[in-house]
């Protein structure tokens, strides 16, 4: 590796994520099983801290530290964090609160929708919190035969949708200094409520933790690097779980946005529609097509299957999905204001049983 890294690009903390992960990694699938004591790694740490610390004074300076150094840190602190286990979530009251507050929103939504709507009512707990308790094996199978199984489980499109939602409604603000501010705290305290509310699932908090580090970004004028955000919430989740790495949805996730980055702007510019319909057709087939080609290799690998209609599916399904979650919480909001809640309630379930109805017909293809 170059001894200097190209600092200020972000590609610095992306070299430094990968090496804590990879650390991490190591530890847990080859260095344990070879019987290494959990003591070497401690000793490997004060060395690593020592020979950083006399780098330091040698050279006059944290910044002028050579990288490759550096990277060899960060691994050394991959090991000890999958050493120490990360940050236990048991009695923690954040948990608890969590717990409570989503048992409170789901008797909320169990409250706007019919009784007799239970494949409905399931989809939209899954949608808006990710409570899939809910949810029969036969509308799993067909979610999943169609290519949808990802609008089941929270991740980056969910985060997304809110955050669009928040922006929307908070723009009555202005555009003052003050107004900005107020509209990115109220957005960062509104998406980590829903991030703790869900289960701090890694691809929730790798989405919000990207969204932060957006807005923080703007309100210090920095650039926005996408990737360098993609690693801070990487590096961030290993640091609370050094067991994420292994779960199917912290590789799906990671995966996903990393086919965004690099294959959807390739494949976007292939075709420039004029009309707006063309465009989101063209522009949701690109994001669909760079998300499936990133993901491909582990969803054969863990499931055995690749959904063939994916395109179709995400055509229709995500604007369905997506105007669902808008009216969920207006219609909560509203649910005893006469002449609104009741008619929004008719209206938000008859999007959830067209929903079904197109995932049943493409997975029946």
């Amino acid at each position: 590796m170059a001894e200097d890294i190209e600092m200020g690009k972000g590609r610095d903390i992306i070299f430094y994520a990968l090496a804590y992960i990879l650390g991490d990694v190591l530890w847990q699938v080859f260095l344990s099983s070879f019987g290494i004591a959990p003591v070497v790694v401690l000793a490997a740490l004060i060395a690593a801290s020592a020979a950083f610390c006399i780098a330091v004074l040698s050279r006059g300076g944290a910044g002028s530290v050579p990288s490759g150094l550096l990277v060899a840190c960060f691994a050394v602190l991959g090991a000890a964090g999958a050493v120490a286990g990360g940050i236990p979530r048991d009695g923690m009251a954040i948990f608890a609160r969590a717990a409570e507050l989503k048992t409170a929103f789901s008797s909320l939504i169990d409250s706007i929708l019919p009784a007799g709507s239970s494949d409905e009512v399931a989809i939209a707990k899954a949608l808006a919190i990710g409570d899939k308790s809910m949810l029969s094996s036969a509308l799993k199978s067909q979610y999943k035969a169609s290519g949808a199984m990802h609008l089941l489980a929270l991740s980056g499109l969910h985060v997304g949708v809110v955050y669009t939602f928040l922006n929307a409604g908070l723009s009555v603000l202005g555009n003052s200094r003050v107004a900005r501010a107020v509209k990115r705290t109220v957005i960062l305290v509104s998406l980590w409520s829903f991030a703790v509310i869900s289960g701090l699932s890694s691809s929730i908090c790798r989405a919000v933790t990207m969204i932060t580090i957006y807005e923080i970004c703007g309100m210090l004028g920095a650039d926005r690097n996408m990737l360098r955000s993609l690693a801070i919430s990487a590096l961030l989740i290993c640091l609370f779980n050094p067991d994420a790495p292994f779960a199917i949805g912290f590789q799906l996730s990671y995966s996903a946005v990393i086919g965004i980055y690099f294959l959807y702007p390739r494949l976007k510019g292939l075709l420039a529609a004029r009309s707006l319909p063309m465009k989101y057709i063209w522009n949701t087939l690109a994001l669909s097509i760079s998300c499936q080609a990133a993901t491909a290799p582990l969803s054969l690998l863990y499931f055995g299957t690749f959904p063939k209609y994916f395109m179709v599916t995400n055509l229709v399904a995500i604007p369905l999905s997506s105007a669902a979650m808008w009216l969920l919480p207006i219609t909560i909001v509203a649910r005893n204001i006469p002449f609104i809640g009741v008619p929004g309630g008719k209206v938000l379930l008859g999007i959830l049983q067209t929903l079904n109805s197109v995932i049943d017909i493409i997975a029946s293809l």
